[in-house]
């Protein structure tokens, strides 16, 4: 079998991964042994490998386990792959991901002097490979430097450096950061080697750093999962040179790669008009280098034993449906290929994956009388699938409550919170909301990686409760293009918001368009006073609802706090919210305005729509233009409904 860097990382899931994928590749011919401890009729399956899906012999009741994982694989009429996952964002992006990889490799021959094997074509990469038991292991490598004594691995990971930049420990109330830049402009974990180091009169001591480093060793971390990608990698590079008959053995180091999360692009374009990505004016570099030596010279051990676990599971394949943990990485760009076979029976409305705080919202007492929480994955790995079946695991009075609402088919609300809640408004409402562009590059000065990059507005103007109209009371800004059409929009913006006679901005999660209004005046400082003005007079629908302690706790006496301490934190519950409050789960429950039958339906679709804008014919972009005004109009058109409908309610 051939493993590549990939296939390693998917194989060392779970013990269910490699008979999934035999399944997958082999279909009937496949050689799993058995399903959940119940052995597979073999014979059974031999005699219809040449039959199709409705022969009756697919309903023997011996094989009903095996049908039903293929079903989650393939289409029974169509026979389409169904196991495709694709991240609509991250196609959009992938010409920059390539470029980061091309920008990388010149940055790195800047960094060491020499020139490196680098190609953004995977197959013209330096390879590495070694056989073990009839198996191939292999990977690719993203840049690669080699001379008589050293060999130099580096791996490009189109993320930021805030993880490791954040990544530190509070001794003496005073924050140390462990990843450390050296004289050879290269950050290095530095945790073992101030153990003992004193802080005023404290001593930093060695369980502290241990403690801080599992994360390093925790491949579903968000520190840890780049770093494990490079110690899976250094595992096929060393017993790959160690298999080689070449008997003189070099330095090998490894280092990871990442976007400089402190970097701010200074507006300088080439004369193709492509940025140029220099050192911004503090000296920051697009990128940040990490040596990774040390720790992933630690993992190596836990790289050899889930190798032989892989071994292992590849001698004989067998299925737990019942493993279900991080390994998936269920909701994640890495999500687990064939996750709907083992979460198919909570894959539905109804599921335990509708509690909200569900990290927190399961527990039970073992036989000492101690409160042990439990995550999902252990409820729905002892069969507890749905709402009514987790009853007995819930103490939080916001869980119970989303249990009965769901279970009596009924509505928590809360009249008397939202009530004093919505009388912080204050008219005319200008109903706001921003889409912008995250792109992993900066592509305007003042910008870093993954800036959200504002390229639109809409706005309604409500002037008094209940009056306002969709057309007539709606203004809006729509980059036509990809230039930076950032001053433009701020311009409109506060053009269009009057609050010379008071009123307030009202937002549906207020951090996003704080945030950027915060960001925009710092772009722009000659409007830095009207945008701070705007900023200070948000006002967040979805406080409302959620019960935000920040946002009623300065409006509630203590007698009412009082009577809420036995009430969910939030002030509105329907069982049609399936544990979420964002705006397209609230909308339809108070009006029957969809985003269904919208060309762009949500904010993924907008930042792909909106990527592609220059590169469409005059058509083709007319009727992608007309779409994003329409939908970005629905999502302020929808705070109108909201708060109409709950008006009613009151």
């Amino acid at each position: 079998m051939k493993i590549s860097k990939t296939l390693f990382k998917n194989l060392s899931r779970c013990v269910s991964f490699s008979a999934y994928y035999d399944m997958y590749l082999n279909r009937f011919l496949h050689e799993v042994k058995e399903i959940d401890g119940k052995p597979v009729n073999k014979s059974v399956v031999d005699e219809v490998v040449n039959l199709n899906l409705e022969d009756d012999l697919f309903q023997n009741e011996e094989n009903e386990d095996l049908m039903s994982i293929f079903s989650e694989m393939f289409d029974d009429d169509t026979g389409e792959d169904l196991t495709i996952f694709t991240n609509a964002q991250m196609e959009a992006f992938k010409d920059t991901f390539t470029e980061v990889e091309r920008l990388a490799a010149i940055y790195i021959e800047k960094l060491i002097g020499k020139k490196v094997i680098a190609s953004t074509d995977t197959y013209s990469q330096k390879k590495y490979s070694y056989r073990i038991n009839g198996n191939d292991f292999y990977c690719y490598l993203d840049i690669y430097y080699e001379d008589e004594e050293t060999i130099k691995i580096f791996e490009v990971k189109a993320t930021t450096s805030k993880k490791y930049d954040d990544f530190l420990i509070t001794v003496n109330k005073e924050k140390i950061p462990l990843f450390i830049m050296q004289n050879n402009g290269i950050m290095k974990f530095i945790g073992d080697d101030i153990v003992g180091m004193s802080v005023g009169e404290k001593k930093v001591d060695q369980k502290k750093i241990d403690d801080k480093k599992k994360n390093l060793f925790n491949r579903y971390s968000k520190e840890g999962k780049y770093i494990y990608d490079l110690a899976v990698e250094r595992h096929i590079v060393e017993n790959s040179i160690n298999q080689s008959k070449d008997t003189k053995k070099k330095n090998v180091e490894y280092y990871l790669v990442v976007l400089n999360a402190e970097y701010h692009f200074d507006g300088t374009y080439d004369e193709n008009n492509k940025p140029v990505y220099g050192l911004d004016k503090q000296g920051n570099a697009l990128f940040k280098v990490y040596d990774m030596n040390s720790i992933t010279e630690e993992y190596q051990n836990i790289i050899t034993l889930e190798r032989d676990e892989i071994l292992k599971n590849n001698d004989y394949l067998r299925i737990n449906t019942k493993c279900l943990g991080k390994c998936c990485d269920y909701k994640k760009t890495t999500q687990c290929k064939f996750y709907k076979i083992c979460m198919k029976n909570v894959l539905k409305d109804g599921s335990i994956l509708e509690y909200t705080g569900k990290n927190y919202a399961f527990s039970e007492f073992d036989s000492d009388g101690n409160r042990i929480i439990l995550q999902p994955y252990d409820l729905i790995n002892r069969g507890v699938y749905m709402i009514p079946e987790a009853r007995e695991y819930l103490t939080k009075i916001d869980n119970i409550v989303e249990h009965d609402c769901y279970v009596n088919d009924e509505v928590y609300m809360d009249k008397e919170r939202i009530k004093i809640g919505l009388g912080e408004i204050r008219y005319p409402i200008y109903h706001l909301d921003f889409e912008s562009y995250n792109c992993p590059l900066p592509r305007f000065k003042g910008e870093k990686p993954y800036d959200q990059s504002l390229f639109q507005y809409s706005l309604h103007k409500e002037v008094k409760p209940g009056v306002c109209d969709i057309e007539k009371d709606h203004t809006e800004f729509l980059a036509q293009d990809h230039n930076d059409r950032r001053l433009e929009l701020v311009e409109h913006l506060i053009n269009d918001i009057d609050l010379s006679n008071g009123g307030c901005v009202m937002v549906y999660n207020k951090s996003f368009e704080k945030t950027r209004l915060k960001e925009l005046a710092l772009f722009y400082p000659q409007y830095k006073k009207q945008l701070d003005k705007i900023n200070d007079h948000v006002f967040d629908l979805l406080e409302v609802l959620k019960g935000t302690k920040t946002f009623y706790d300065p409006l509630l006496s203590k007698e009412h706090k009082d009577r809420l301490k036995d009430s969910p934190n939030f002030t509105y519950y329907h069982k049609n919210l399936h544990g979420s409050f964002s705006i397209k789960k609230v909308l339809p429950l108070f009006t029957d305005l969809t985003y269904a039958n919208l060309v762009v339906k949500n904010g993924t679709e907008a930042i792909v729509t909106y990527g592609m804008l220059p590169y469409l014919t005059e058509k083709e972009y007319n009727e992608k233009y007309l779409a994003l005004r329409v939908y970005c109009r629905q999502d302020t058109w929808a705070m109108v409904e909201i708060l109409r409908g709950l008006r009613k309610e009151l």
